[in-house]
């Protein structure tokens, strides 16, 4: 049907023709921008996604050039360091020189007073971006709450939105080479217990004392047949009952010498023993097997004792000798008698307090302790010091305290060993409820004494003065040495933290191509696609424009038929 009111052929073109040139508009804004997602209205989700990252990654890159600012740092410290190494090298070199008789001492020292200024320019010269980490002013350095340095080193966005930095802490008082209140690495170091009590000059080990019976051999001993005899019965290893819980008895053993042993020993004495040191060969023959030995006094012809080997696996070490029979002729027993019960000892040591320390927050006192052959490392830090002794300083101030403190420490490791102020020395003695054994098989030691923190020097480097005599050259180069450990171990710290920078700055350039790689998947364009589609559209464009045309004309041919 034709009709003059509604051309539905053009409305039609028409609405195509709108819709192409919508879709032209799209196509061609892709094209010209290269972005698929420009607007939320495009994608909302997609959109939003990358907007945040774009954003992240901006952060990622401000954090690229923090990590460039830190390793310029690093890199300034550790050059500082390095130099500082070679400076003190020449130093101890010097030190040694002069400890040589006949150096003059006013000229060593004037090179010396030389590498003092070299160690202080360094440390003031090395400066990057008015930070130094050479030369600190830091009220405790060894607070660290105060010490710490923090270099920006990511940026994170956590699963619930939320942002946070992550830092590379570096401790200033590991590389400090002088700070203004003290402890730096060249500075004497406040945190050093001292002698610990002594216990740090404190090397003693002694093992218990064996039991023994002693005897005068009288001799001769004439053996006829095994009708003649000497028999003896020992009691060996019991336990002291003065110091022992639930002591044991020992162990029961019987001795027979005949002439058939006596045959077996001796074969070309014909039965007679003439000496002591005959005799020792006899006894050692019979009784070792038994657990016990024999033993010439030194000294005397025919002094002898008789002990135990303490082999039978029980705790006790004493000996006893009882029930001596003689059946020889003239009833001689080779000097042997029935004796008492003589007891082992258990071992003991000593040492001798000094004077007060302090046990530093930041330390550990490691104390050796040696009972029967084991081991063990006391560790005490300041914890314990405060729980024990009631403080909150670490301050160790008496002997008292001492035993106190080593007590608990003992306890805490459950070592077998009690510690005792004695007067004027602290006794060190095992505790029978834990090492019960006795005698020549036990064993006590203790020290020497040591902190975590190794060779701690006592002086500062700028206070070095050879010509007074108020200190000896080998305890400043001990003291140099100390100070050298620290220097390597600072430039230790800043070559693995400047290792640590650098990988983490290619981590970040790595995340950052990532992260756009990724954006561009989600809202950039293909244009091949986008070119292709628009080429289409272009044509489609044309036709349609082609088709309104004809459209239009019919309304054309309806007029004519009126004319």
């Amino acid at each position: 049907m034709t009709s003059i009111l509604t051309n539905a052929g053009a409305a039609s073109a028409l609405q195509t023709l709108r819709s192409i040139s919508s879709n032209m508009e799209t196509t061609q804004g892709r094209v010209s921008t290269g972005l698929r997602v420009r607007n939320s209205s495009d994608n909302a989700a997609y959109w939003s996604i990358a907007t945040t990252m774009r954003s992240d990654n901006k952060a990622n890159a401000a954090v690229s050039d923090t990590l460039g600012l830190g390793a310029a740092k690093i890199d300034t410290a550790y050059s500082g360091i390095s130099s500082a190494i070679d400076v003190m090298n020449e130093f101890k070199a010097k030190l040694v020189a002069a400890s040589e008789p006949g150096v003059d001492k006013q000229k060593v020292q004037k090179e010396l007073d030389q590498f003092k200024d070299q160690l202080l320019s360094i440390s003031a010269s090395a400066s990057f971006s008015g930070e130094n980490w050479l030369k600190t002013d830091i009220a405790d350095i060894y607070d660290a709450a105060l010490n710490t340095k923090s270099l920006v080193s990511s940026f994170v966005r956590g699963s619930d939105g939320r942002i946070s930095l992550g830092t590379t802490d570096i401790d200033l008082s590991t590389v400090s080479l002088f700070n203004a209140t003290g402890g730096g690495i060249l500075q004497k170091d406040n945190r050093s217990p001292g002698t610990i009590g002594r216990l740090r000059n404190t090397d003693t080990f002694t093992y218990g004392g064996g039991a023994l019976q002693s005897f005068t051999f009288d001799g001769p001993l004439v053996f006829t047949d095994d009708s003649t005899a000497i028999t003896f019965d020992m009691v060996l290893d019991a336990d002291d009952p003065s110091n022992t819980t639930a002591p044991g008895s020992g162990s029961f053993v019987s001795v027979t010498l005949n002439r058939s042993l006596m045959d077996q020993v001796y074969p070309t004495l014909n039965g007679v023993i003439w000496s002591r040191d005959q005799f020792a060969w006899l006894m050692r023959e019979a009784i070792i097997p038994l657990g016990a030995q024999f033993a010439t006094r030194a000294g005397t012809v025919d002094g002898y004792a008789l002990l135990s080997k303490e082999t039978s696996g029980l705790t006790g070490s004493s000996i006893q000798v009882l029930n001596v029979s003689s059946t020889l002729a003239d009833g001689k027993t080779g000097g042997l008698s029935d004796t008492g019960t003589d007891y082992g000892s258990r071992p003991v040591v000593v040492s001798y307090w000094d004077e007060p320390f302090n046990v530093h927050s930041t330390i550990e006192l490691l104390i050796p302790v040696k009972a029967n052959g084991s081991t063990t490392v006391l560790k005490i830090d300041q914890a314990m010091v405060n729980q024990t002794l009631g403080t909150t300083t670490g301050d160790v101030t008496s002997a008292d305290d001492l035993v106190l403190l080593l007590n608990t420490a003992l306890q805490a490791q459950n070592v077998g060993i009690i510690a005792t102020n004695a007067g004027g020395y602290i006794r060190y003695e095992m505790d029978e409820t834990i090492e019960k054994a006795s005698g020549s098989k036990t064993s006590l030691g203790i020290g020497p004494a040591s902190d975590s923190l190794g060779n701690l020097p006592d002086f500062d480097i700028l206070d070095v003065d050879i010509t007074t005599g108020t200190r000896s050259i080998d305890s400043y180069i001990d003291g140099i040495e100390g100070m050298l450990s620290k220097l390597t171990n600072a430039g230790a710290t800043l070559g693995s933290l400047q290792t640590r920078i650098d990988m983490q700055a290619e981590f970040v350039t790595t995340l950052t191509y990532t992260i756009d790689k990724g954006i561009g998947r989600l809202v950039d364009a293909d244009m091949n696609e986008e070119s292709t589609r628009l080429k289409a559209l272009e044509t489609q464009q044309q036709l349609g424009i082609q088709a309104l045309h004809i459209a239009n004309s019919n309304s054309e041919n309806v007029m004519a038929l009126f004319r």
